[in-house]
C-alpha cells in the first residue's frame, strides 16, 4: 500500500536507525570474529558446533536479523543487488619456460657446467613456478544470496556442495557475501596479485565464535613456538569440558616444543596423578624427567615416588629402600641447584625417621648415623637456601652423638660451610633481576617491544655462566675438576631452558663440553639446538663444522658428503618453508586490509546516507584511498624486507654448503656421484632465491683453487641476471682486472654505470663503481681519463668535495699524504696547552645559584677564611707535603660595633638566598689539585688499560701470611748479630720494634 506523504520522512528516520544499529552489530560481529581470522587453515573439515540445539537457534536468529539486513541496504527495488566476491577458479597447469625449453633441447655444459640462456627464475624479481588464479565470469554459480549477504558463518552445508561443485584437481571458492572478513573468509585479490605459491594456504574456512577450540588450533598451526597463551588455553579449554584424552594431545604435543617445559609437566603429571592415572604419569616421567632439570619437576617426581611406595606400610623394608635410592638419584642429579634447599631437607628428614636411634650403639643406630652425617656434610657444601639451616641442624646433631667429637667434625667442614655461605650471597648478586622460566619465548625483534628486556636476561645468564666458569666460587676446579664440570653444565642446562630460542647459548654450550673432554654432552647440545633452531644458521654451521671435522680419512668420498650436507639440507628446508610462509602471509594481510576497507566504504556509504547525501565526498574518498594505498605499500615493503633478509641466509647457506663440499669431495661434476662443489651450484640454482653473492662465490672459487676458465663463464651468467647489483658489478670488475682484460672491464663498468645512473633510484648505487674505477685509473690509467672520471663524478655526486677526489689519487688505506702536517718549527708548533685548573680560592659571595655541597670525608675538615676585621688565616707553608701544624678555630663572636657591621654585612649577602646557596662551595683539597696538575692528560696515553676486575681478583686470592710466619721468615733471612753487651740487646729491642711496627701497618 502506498505510504502517505506525511509518513515518508518518520519511515526514512525508522530505516535510518535500523542501519545505523546494523553498523553497531557488524562492528561487534567483526571484533568477534577477528580474533579467529589469524589462522591459517581454518577449521578441520569436520568440524561442527557445539551442540544441534544451539546451531539451529542460531540459524533462526540470523535469518530474522538478515531479512532486516535486506530491507536496510535494499531501500528501493530499483536499487542494483549486492556484488558477491566472484568464484576463483585455478587456470590450466602449464609449465614455464626453462622446463618446457629443457624438455625439448639438449642443454650445453661450459666446465662442467649446464650453460642454459633461460635463469629468469632465479631472478629477485620473477616468483617460482606457481598457479593462477583467475576470476571466470562464465562459471560463477548465478546462486541467490540467502538468506543474507552479511551471514556471520557459512554453513557446512555449503561448504560440501562448493566442494562437490568443483571438479577434481581445481579448487574452487564459495560465492561469498560483500563483507568476507565477517565471515572469517579471506577475500579475493586483485588480479594483478592472485598468485598462490606452493606453501600459501587455502582460505582459511569460517569459526564460529563459540567455536574456542578451533580458533586456537588455528592460532597453534600459525604461530607453535610464538603464540604460548593459545597452547595453554587449548589445554584449559579441554580440562574444563572434562576431556582428559584430548588434554593429553595436546600437552604431548606442546612438549614436541617445548620440551624442557617444567611448569606444564607439572602440571601434566598433577592432572594424571588427580585421576589416578599411574601409568600415564610414569610416562612422563620416563620421557621428560632427564630432558628437564627443575626442581619443582623434580620434587614432583619425589612425591610421585613416596605415594608409590609407602613406608609407613612397609613390614620387608623394601618400599624405605626404593625411596631412599630415589632421593640420592634425584640429589646427585639436581642437588646443585641453589633452590634444591628443601630437597635436601626433606632427604634429611626422611633419613631420621628411618629404622634405629640416633647415638645408639648398635649397627643399625650406627648406620643410621653415618648415614646422616653424609647427608649433612654434602647438603652444608652446597650454596642452597638452606644452608644456614642446614648448618644449625649438622651442628646440633654432632652435639647429640659425642660433644668431644663433634667439635672436631664442626671444624672439619667449617670451610666448606662458609665457602658455600659466601657463594650463596654471591650468586644472589649475580642473578639479581634473573628470570628462571621454563616457558620460552622467541627473542624480540631489536627495537621493537621487549627487545631490551630479552638482552638483558641473556647478559645476566653469561654472566652467571662466567661467575661458575672463571670465578669457581666453590673453589673445585683445581680440587675436584668433576664436581666444577656437573656445576657449569648444569648451569648452561638452565640457561638453554630459558633460552632455547637463542642459538648462541647452544653452540657456547657444545664449544664448552668439546673444550672439556664432554664430548657426548656436547654432541646433545648441538642435536638440540638443531631441533629447537631449525632456522638458525649459527647452529647448523657449528653441527656441520663439526661432523667435518670429526670425519674419518678413510671413509668414502659420498658417505662423507652425505654426512657433511645433512645439517646444511635441514636449514635450507627450513628456511625456504619460511620464504614461502611469508609470502602467505602478506596475501592474507593484504586481504584482510581489503575486507577492512570494505566494511569502512559501506559505513560511510550508510553515514552518508543518512546525512541526505546522495553522493560520497570526493575528498574524503580520496583520503581513505590514499590512506589504504600507504598502508599496503607499508605492508609490502615490511614483507620484501623479511623475504630479502631470508633470502640472503639461504643464498649464504649455500655458499657455506658449497665450501664444505669442496673442502670434502674436491670440485666434482655435476650429476655424478662425487658432485663436489659443482654440484651444489647446480642444486642451488635450481632451487632459485638466490642472491649474486652465490654466483661471485662460485666463480672465484673456479677461478682462484682451479684456474678454470668457467668462473668467468659464471660472471658472465650473473652480468645477465643481475644488472643492477652494484656489489656483484663491482667483483665481476676485479675479476677481468685481475685477468688483465682492461677492454672488458672498460666496456662492463661504461654499460653498469650508464644503465644504473638512468635511473634516479638507482644513482647512488654507481658511487661504489666510481670509486673503484677511479682509484683503478689513478694507478694505473691515463691523466686524461682520470680528469674525465672526476668530471662525471663531479657532475652526478655535486655534494662531495672536489679536493676530496684529487687526494684519493695519491692515498691509501693508511696514509693520505695531501693531509699529512710536518712539524716545521717545534718551538713555535709544539707547545704545550695549559691545563685550566678549578680555583681553590675561596669567592666571598656565591656567584652561579647552582646549588653547592660539601663532601664529607674522613679527612680532618678545615674551616674556610672568612671576611674577618680580625687577622685573615695564615695559608700553608710552602711544603704541600707537611700539615700545618695549628688547626684553623671557628669564628668567633665579635663583640662591639665591628661584630654588628659584620652580621649586617653577612645579612645583607645572604638576604633573599635559600640556605642551600649560602653553604660554601667545595673546594679540591691541595693533594688532589697537585696530582692533578702532574697527571698527563688522557690524550697522551695509548698504552693499555689496567683490567680492574683482574687487578680485584688478583688482590683477593693474594696468600697474605700471619704475622708469627713473617716474622719467622723475617728473622732467617736477617743477617746474624755482631753485637755484644747492651749494644747487642739495644739492637735486638730495636729489631723487635720495627718488627711489631711492620706487623701493625700490614694489619
Amino acid at each position: 500500500a502506498p505510504r502517505p506523504p506525511s509518513a515518508i520522512p518518520i519511515i526514512i528516520m525508522a530505516e535510518v536507525d535500523a542501519e545505523i544499529a546494523l553498523l553497531h552489530k557488524m562492528q561487534a560481529e567483526q571484533a568477534n570474529m577477528a580474533h579467529g581470522e589469524g589462522g591459517a587453515n581454518g577449521a578441520a573439515d569436520g568440524e561442527q558446533p557445539f551442540t544441534t540445539e544451539n546451531t539451529n537457534k542460531q540459524e533462526k536468529k540470523e535469518t530474522v536479523t538478515d531479512d532486516q539486513v535486506l530491507r536496510a541496504l535494499s531501500p528501493s527495488a530499483g536499487d542494483p543487488p549486492l556484488s558477491s566476491v566472484p568464484t576463483v577458479t585455478v587456470s590450466g597447469q602449464e609449465g614455464s619456460r626453462s622446463s618446457s625449453r629443457a624438455s625439448t633441447r639438449k642443454p650445453k655444459t661450459v666446465g662442467g657446467f649446464i650453460a642454459d640462456d633461460s635463469d629468469e627464475e632465479y631472478d629477485a624479481t620473477t616468483p617460482d613456478t606457481t598457479t593462477s588464479l583467475q576470476p571466470s565470469a562464465s562459471n560463477t554459480p548465478n546462486r541467490a544470496i540467502a538468506p543474507s549477504p552479511l551471514h556471520n558463518y557459512i554453513s557446512q552445508a555449503d561448504m560440501k556442495a562448493a566442494s562437490q561443485s568443483a571438479p577434481t584437481g581445481v579448487s574452487t571458492s564459495n560465492t561469498l557475501s560483500v563483507n568476507p572478513s565477517i565471515a572469517g573468509v579471506t577475500p579475493s585479490v586483485p588480479a594483478s596479485s592472485q598468485v598462490l605459491n606452493s606453501a600459501a594456504p587455502s582460505a582459511p574456512k569460517a569459526r564460529l565464535p563459540q567455536d574456542k577450540v578451533g580458533i586456537l588450533e588455528d592460532r597453534i598451526q600459525e604461530d607453535p613456538r610464538g603464540d604460548i597463551e593459545a597452547w595453554r588455553s587449548l589445554i584449559e579449554e579441554y580440562r574444563s569440558r572434562n576431556k582428559l584424552e584430548d588434554a593429553r594431545l595436546i600437552y604431548q604435543r606442546f612438549l614436541q616444543v617445548f620440551p624442557q617445559a617444567a611448569q606444564i609437566l607439572v602440571e601434566y603429571v598433577q592432572m594424571e596423578l588427580d585421576h589416578d592415572n599411574w601409568s600415564f604419569a610414569e610416562n612422563v616421567f620416563s620421557n621428560h624427567l632427564l630432558q628437564a632439570p627443575n626442581v619443582d619437576f623434580w620434587s614432583s617426581y619425589m612425591t610421585y615416588i613416596r605415594r608409590m611406595n609407602d613406608t609407613n606400610i612397609d613390614p620387608t623394608g623394601n618400599n624405605r629402600t626404593t625411596v631412599q635410592q630415589a632421593y640420592k638419584f634425584v640429589l646427585d642429579t639436581i642437588g646443585i641447584d641453589r633452590e634444591s634447599g628443601r630437597l635436601w631437607v626433606d632427604y634429611i628428614s626422611f633419613l631420621k625417621s628411618t629404622p634405629g636411634m640416633i647415638g645408639g650403639t648398635s649397627w643399625q643406630d650406627q648406620n643410621k648415623s653415618d648415614t646422616l652425617r653424609q647427608a649433612y656434610h654434602r647438603a652444608i657444601s652446597n650454596p642452597t637456601t638452606t644452608v644456614n639451616q642446614l648448618w644449625k641442624e649438622y651442628d646440633q646433631f654432632e652435639q647429640s652423638l659425642n660433644k668431644g667429637t663433634a667439635r672436631k667434625f664442626v671444624q672439619d667442614h667449617s670451610p666448606a660451610y662458609m665457602t658455600a655461605r659466601s657463594a650463596n650471597t654471591a650468586y644472589e648478586n649475580v642473578t639479581r633481576g634473573l628470570d628462571r622460566t621454563t616457558l620460552p619465548r622467541l627473542p624480540p625483534t631489536h627495537g621493537f617491544q621487549g627487545d631490551e628486556e630479552y638482552m638483558q636476561q641473556v647478559a645476566i645468564w653469561k654472566k652467571w655462566i662466567s661467575w661458575e666458569k672463571d670465578d669457581d666460587p666453590l673453589v673445585l676446579k683445581d680440587t675436584d675438576k668433576e664436581a666444577w664440570k656437573s656445576r657449569v653444565l648444569y648451569v648452561y642446562k638452565q640457561a638453554i631452558t630459558a633460552l632455547r630460542f637463542w642459538p648462541e647459548i647452544w653452540v657456547e654450550a657444545a664449544e664448552w663440553c668439546f673444550e672439556n673432554d664432554l664430548v657426548k654432552e656436547g654432541d646433545e647440545f648441538l642435536n638440540n639446538g638443531v631441533i629447537a633452531n631449525p632456522e638458525s644458521c649459527l647452529v647448523a654451521f657449528k653441527k656441520a663444522d663439526r661432523l667435518e671435522s670429526t670425519l674419518t680419512a678413510t671413509a668414502d668420498l659420498v658417505e662423507k658428503g652425505r654426512v657433511v650436507r645433512a645439517p646444511y639440507d635441514k636449514v635450507l628446508e627450513t628456511l625456504y618453508a619460511m620464504h614461502k610462509q611469508l609470502k602467505a602471509r602478506e596475501l592474507q594481510d593484504l586481504a584482510k586490509l581489503d575486507a577492512s576497507s570494505e566494511v569502512d566504504d559501506k559505513i560511510s556509504a550508510i553515514l552518508s546516507k543518512a546525512e541526505d547525501d546522495d553522493e560520497e565526498n570526493e575528498v574524503e574518498r580520496k583520503i581513505r584511498e590514499a590512506a589504504k594505498a600507504n598502508q599496503v605499500r607499508a605492508i609490502q615493503q615490511g614483507y620484501l624486507a623479511q623475504a630479502q633478509l631470508i633470502q640472503r641466509m639461504i643464498s649464504f647457506a649455500w655458499i657455506a654448503l658449497m665450501r664444505a663440499m669442496r673442502r670434502v669431495q674436491g670440485k666434482g661434476a655435476v650429476k655424478d656421484a662425487v658432485g663436489g662443489s659443482r654440484q651444489i651450484f647446480s642444486d642451488a640454482r635450481a632451487k632459485g632465491k638466490l642472491t649474486s653473492d652465490v654466483y661471485v662465490a662460485s666463480a672465484l672459487m673456479e677461478h682462484t683453487v682451479y684456474k678454470d676458465a668457467a668462473g668467468t663463464k659464471i660472471f658472465e651468467r650473473g652480468a645477465k641476471l643481475f644488472p643492477e647489483d652494484e656489489g656483484f658489478i663491482l667483483e665481476y670488475l676485479k675479476h677481468l682486472l685481475s685477468l688483465g682484460d682492461t677492454t672488458n672491464a672498460r666496456v662492463t663498468f661504461e654499460t653498469s654505470v650508464s644503465r644504473l645512473t638512468s635511473k634516479p633510484e638507482n644513482v647512488h648505487k654507481a658511487k661504489r663503481l666510481y670509486s673503484y674505477f677511479h682509484k683503478y685509473e689513478s694507478q694505473y690509467g691515463e691523466l686524461s681519463q682520470i680528469q674525465k672520471l672526476e668530471k662525471r663524478m663531479a657532475e652526478l655526486y655535486p655534494e662531495d668535495p672536489k679536493l676530496l677526489q684529487f687526494s684519493k689519487r695519491f692515498s691509501d688505506e693508511g696514509f693520505d699524504p695531501t693531509a699529512a702536517r710536518p712539524i716545521i718549527s717545534p718551538s713555535a708548533q709544539m707547545q704545550p696547552k695549559q691545563l685550566l685548573m678549578q680555583s681553590i680560592e675561596q669567592p666571598s659571595i656565591p656567584q652561579s645559584p647552582r646549588p653547592q655541597y660539601q663532601e664529607a670525608s674522613p679527612r680532618p675538615q678545615y674551616l674556610q677564611a672568612t671576611n674577618s676585621p680580625k687577622r685573615p688565616f695564615q695559608a700553608d707553608d710552602e711544603n704541600d707535603f707537611n700539615r700545618p701544624r695549628k688547626l684553623a678555630r671557628g669564628e668567633s663572636p665579635l663583640k662591639g660595633a665591628a661584630g654588628r657591621r659584620l652580621d649586617q654585612q653577612k645579612r645583607l649577602q645572604n638576604q633573599g638566598t635559600p640556605q642551600w646557596q649560602s653553604a660554601a662551595p667545595f673546594v679540591i683539597p691541595r693533594d688532589i689539585t697537585f696530582l692533578m696538575s702532574i697527571i698527563p692528560r688522557a690524550d697522551l696515553y695509548h698504552g693499555g688499560t689496567v683490567n680492574s676486575e683482574a687487578l680485584v681478583r688478583i688482590l683477593s686470592q693474594t696468600q697474605v701470611p700471619d704475622y708469627g710466619s713473617w716474622r719467622a721468615s723475617q728473622q732467617q733471612h736477617a743477617p746474624p748479630p755482631q753485637q755484644y753487651g747492651m749494644s747487642k740487646l739495644y739492637s735486638t729491642m730495636k729489631v723487635e720494634a720495627n718488627l711489631a711496627t711492620g706487623y701493625s701497618y700490614g694489619r
